[in-house]
């Protein structure tokens, strides 16, 4: 332990005082040295600090940008702008007669929408497409008994309305004329787009056989036939007939027997019997009608007789099986009438042409059409054109 500096002072008082002032002397000096060096300390740490908040505010953000970003991260983000979808491509087309009336059953045909295959106007006469892919082209409308139209087409994103207006042909077989209101109308051909598609041999112009204006109704076209020689012509397509009337308008210039045959078969069996041809054939001649049955090559049986029409020009012959009767009638008068109690099963039609009596015989035929029956079959030929 370190003795106080009075505790050695001895003798002489002068230096007795000496001695202690040095002693104190040293301690300040000393406990001032340390103290120095304290505040030397202090000094460097604060000269430190303040050399760093300089570099700190040199090198760091502004106080601007310190606001912009505090700014910044209480603002939420926006959220993107959705991108609008295009509207598609919607299309109804409406058929009408010249006054503006509906036409239900009409064919419209828009070759970029099913295949090529033609869509039927509804009640309202109008048929509909959503969401097309294309937005061009060109679209036809028909309807029997009217003449057909055209028309180019662009359209607009969202609903489209085309409407055809059609004009009546004069010539033309109205689909309500062609059938009575108790009857469906099954097939029609009238020849007015100057061709047929389902009688090949008057298509193909064989025989004799084709399709041109009847030399005394211009705009009017028939099915014409020449040949001096014992030819025919059937409806192809498998159409198959049963209770139904058949209805042809015919016209023959000169002499010359037509054989309308009627639920014709070929090739098939039939009542036990194989029949290479099956038909009824109604004759219609110069000088008498017949009915035969035939099941060739086992049988071919007249089954009635009636009488000629010998009055020139336009005839109309209703050819009818309802039940077990058989009945023709000719401009509204009945001709002949069988009782069949096994009548032969559904078939197609044909119309045959036997060797002309008189040389440069013409036969024209006109509005073929054929209507299912629900009812015995009355003629309506007064307001039959």
């Amino acid at each position: 332990m370190p003795s106080s500096p009075t505790a050695s002072i001895t003798g002489d008082p002068s230096a007795s005082s000496r001695a202690i002032r040095t002693a104190w002397y040293g301690r300040w000096k000393s406990w001032s040295g340390k103290k120095e060096l304290i505040m030397n300390k202090k000094k460097l740490s604060f000269v430190i600090a303040i050399i760093l908040l300089i570099f700190a505010g040199a090198c760091g953000p502004s106080p601007e940008q310190i606001a912009t970003m505090t700014a910044a991260a209480w603002t939420p983000t926006p959220l993107p702008t959705p991108t609008a979808t295009p509207l598609p491509y919607d299309l109804t087309v409406k058929v009408t007669d010249a006054e503006g009336n509906p036409i239900m059953g009409a064919n419209v045909l828009f070759p970029s929408v099913g295949g090529g295959k033609p869509f039927t106007t509804n009640e309202e006469g109008q048929v509909s497409w959503t969401d097309l892919s294309t937005s061009t082209g060109s679209i036809t409308a028909t309807m029997q008994g009217y003449f057909p139209s055209e028309q180019p087409l662009t359209l607009e994103r969202g609903p489209n309305e085309v409407v055809f207006a059609l004009k009546r042909d004069p010539f033309g077989l109205l689909s309500s004329a062609a059938c009575t209101e108790n009857e469906s109308l099954l097939y029609v051909e009238d020849f007015q787009r100057g061709s047929t598609d389902q009688w090949g041999s008057i298509e193909s112009q064989m025989d004799g056989w084709s399709v041109g204006e009847h030399p005394e109704e211009p705009g009017n076209y028939v099915a014409i036939n020449n040949s001096p020689d014992h030819i025919g012509a059937n409806l192809d397509g498998g159409w198959q007939f049963q209770e139904t009337v058949w209805r042809v308008r015919y016209f023959v210039i000169g002499r010359r027997g037509i054989s309308f045959n009627w639920l014709q078969n070929w090739g098939i069996e039939f009542d036990g019997q194989a029949a290479d041809d099956m038909r009824y054939q109604i004759i219609v001649g110069a000088s008498s009608n017949e009915v035969h049955r035939l099941i060739l090559p086992s049988s071919n049986r007249t089954v009635d007789r009636g009488y000629a029409v010998k009055t020139p020009g336009w005839h109309l012959i209703e050819i009818s099986l309802f039940q077990d009767s058989l009945q023709i009638w000719i401009d509204g008068v009945l001709n002949m009438d069988h009782i069949d109690s096994n009548p032969l099963p559904a078939g197609t039609i044909g119309i045959e042409l036997f060797p002309p009596q008189d040389p440069d015989t013409l036969v024209y035929f006109d509005d073929i059409r054929v209507c299912g029956l629900n009812a015995p079959f009355t003629s309506t030929y007064s307001s039959t054109p």
